[in-house]
C-alpha cells in the first residue's frame, strides 16, 4: 500500500511542477501576443510630418488699400498637456511662448511660408507628448475666432 502511494506521488509530482511551470509560460505566450497585437494594430508614431501650403494673399492687412503680402511663422510645440496652452493668448504666445509652457514644453519649431508658397516639417515625436499645437504668427490675427492656433492629440 505505501509502494503505491510513492508510486503516485513519484509520477504526480513531476506533472504538478510541469503545471505550475506552465502558468509563467503562459503569460509570457499571453504578452507576447498582446505585444505583437499592439505592434499590428496600434501603429507608434515616430516622426511628425507636417506638410503646409499658403495662399498668395498670406498675412495681408486688411485696413491697407494696396496691403502686400507677406511671409507668415507657423511655430509647432509639442506639449505633455493642453491646459496652459489652452489658457494662453495669442500675445502671450508671440512674446513668451516658451518661457509660459516650460512646464509642459518638449519641443518646438518655426517655419517660415512665403505667400502662395509651400513647407514641409519632419521632427521626431516626443514619446511623452499628449498634444501637439500649431500657431500662426499673423500680422493682425483673428482673436476672435481663434483661427491662430490648432491642435492634434498626439
Amino acid at each position: 500500500m505505501l509502494r503505491i502511494s510513492l508510486t503516485k506521488t513519484a509520477c504526480l509530482l513531476p506533472l504538478l511542477a510541469l503545471c505550475l511551470s506552465g502558468c509563467g509560460l503562459t503569460q509570457r505566450v499571453s504578452e507576447g501576443t498582446k505585444s505583437a497585437f499592439n505592434a499590428v494594430f496600434y501603429k507608434k508614431i515616430n516622426t511628425l510630418h507636417l506638410d503646409f501650403t499658403a495662399r498668395e494673399a498670406l498675412n495681408t492687412d486688411a485696413r491697407e488699400n494696396h496691403s502686400l503680402s507677406e511671409p507668415v511663422v507657423v511655430r509647432i510645440y509639442q506639449l505633455k498637456d493642453r491646459q496652459t496652452f489652452d489658457r494662453l493668448v495669442y500675445q502671450q504666445l508671440l512674446e513668451e511662448g516658451d518661457i509660459l509652457l516650460a512646464a509642459d514644453l518638449l519641443a518646438s519649431r518655426d517655419v517660415v511660408i512665403g505667400p502662395g508658397g509651400d513647407a514641409s516639417l519632419n521632427m521626431p515625436l516626443e514619446a511623452e507628448a499628449t498634444f501637439v499645437a500649431v500657431v500662426g504668427l499673423f500680422r493682425h490675427p483673428d482673436t476672435q475666432r481663434n483661427t491662430w492656433e490648432a491642435g492634434a492629440g498626439a
